[in-house]
């Protein structure tokens, strides 16, 4: 609660905040005066939709611990995206127009008088500095409108393979060139009812015959209720060893206050009921030993383990009893953290598979180069990682969350095929 509160009272100060910087802007250094009714720089304006977004956000967040449907976050996702339309451009032009008025009043400072003037010699129409610095500010505006409203209209669906060639010298022989196909944080809330968009996904992932889809975790935002309808695409996938699948942190109910714990306990059940409903085999804190021509690995499922304020229900060491002597081990831990924190430090899994993160559903990613806010809060955010004779991958998620858009992090499709040899990955 104390992060939701923190990031409320950011967003006002935020909000306000802008809208005061643009007002003075606008009404201190204009050529002309503007009605207070103009649209979009009177006054009126600078008031009312700092209102409007300030009493809208006041109400979910009010609310949104009580009510008892998944609307909620549908509302909410869009009221985000209406409002990230206007407040970062108006953020992105307030940051262009000062960063070069001040670059204009340094260069003034080592500019001989006249200098500009005789280069130009009338050959051009002059344009006042107001003007300059305006469209300055509009160029630089229209970058995170643009980038948002493809991330919104394209972005969101705009599915990616990532592949991924690992080799372990433990691997049983049977297993040699077993593919795995990794999805994670379906958040089926938020996709609402685009069945049409995720049967892509779907066909994408049956297109790469896997042996194993692995799902890890966030089938929901809160409710057992975005699970319906969703059984006639995600039922659809195949995977000649089987599908199978763990819970996140969103599953268990958590982010609502329930009229009593019996009806917290009837919502998990039913989302535990609708893993099955969709074709996965869910594991709680559970392994399944999976056999091949008398060669064994296992699979094992850990419920959400996550540093607060996320939950602990994982229990590594329930699930794995009994599967100690299996040689090859495979991992699905929602949350990357669980792997710094205990599984590579007090057991010997070979390779753990995690979600969570979303890359924060924003980010630059070229070559060998990656970027997301999301490296500021996950130490392990996106991708592969390995310490020792152990790997770490997170998927970046095939859903949304908050904002219905990606931006430079498209939802992923991940497929890892695993060869016997010695350590190491290389690119397939």
């Amino acid at each position: 609660m104390r992060y939701s509160l923190e990031a409320y009272v950011g967003f006002i100060i935020f909000t306000v905040l802008i809208d005061f910087l643009l007002h003075r802007l606008v009404h201190n250094d204009d050529e002309k005066q503007i009605g207070h009714f103009a649209f979009p720089l009177g006054t009126f304006w600078f008031y009312s939709v700092p209102t409007f977004f300030i009493m809208s956000f006041s109400g979910i967040f009010a609310t949104i611990k009580t009510v008892e449907s998944p609307q909620i976050y549908v509302t909410f996702q869009w009221l985000l995206v209406a409002y990230l339309s206007i407040y970062l451009p108006k953020l992105f032009y307030y940051l262009g127009y000062q960063i070069t008025h001040s670059a204009i009043r340094v260069k003034s400072k080592f500019s001989s008088d006249g200098k500009i003037k005789k280069m130009n010699d009338g050959r051009y129409p002059t344009i006042s500095r107001k003007k300059f610095l305006s469209q300055v500010g509009i160029f630089m505006a229209s970058a995170p409108f643009i980038s948002l409203m493809f991330g919104v209209m394209k972005g969101r669906f705009a599915f990616s393979k990532r592949y991924t060639k690992l080799s372990f010298p433990n691997l049983p022989e049977a297993f040699d060139g077993l593919k795995i196909v990794q999805i994670s944080d379906l958040h089926l809330g938020s996709l609402n009812a685009n069945y049409k968009e995720m049967e892509e996904a779907v066909r994408l992932i049956n297109d790469e015959h896997p042996d194993l889809v692995c799902f890890t975790g966030d089938l929901v935002n809160n409710f057992y209720e975005e699970t319906i309808g969703w059984e006639k695409v995600f039922s659809k996938l195949q995977a000649r060893m089987g599908k199978f699948s763990i819970l996140g942190n969103h599953d268990y109910g958590d982010y609502s206050k329930w009229p009593s714990q019996q009806d917290k306990t009837d919502n998990l059940n039913n989302i535990k009921g609708a893993h099955m409903r969709l074709g996965f085999n869910l594991l709680n804190n559970q392994s399944q030993v999976l056999e091949s021509n008398g060669d064994k690995i296992v699979i094992t499922g850990v419920e959400n383990w996550g540093h607060p304020p996320f939950p602990q229900y994982g229990d590594l060491k329930k699930a794995s009893k009994g599967v100690e002597d299996i040689p090859f081990k495979l991992l699905l831990s929602h949350d990357p953290d669980h792997w710094d924190a205990e599984v590579k430090k007090d057991y010997d899994y070979d390779l753990t598979l995690a979600g969570h993160t979303h890359g924060m559903q924003f980010g630059i990613e070229f070559k060998n180069f990656q970027w997301s806010p999301a490296k500021y809060k996950f130490r392990r955010w996106a991708g592969l990682y390995n310490e020792g004779n152990q790997y770490l991958y997170v998927n970046r998620g095939l859903g949304y969350l908050g904002m219905p858009a990606r931006v430079g992090m498209p939802p992923e499709i991940t497929i890892i095929e695993l060869t016997r040899g010695p350590l190491g990955t290389e690119p397939m």
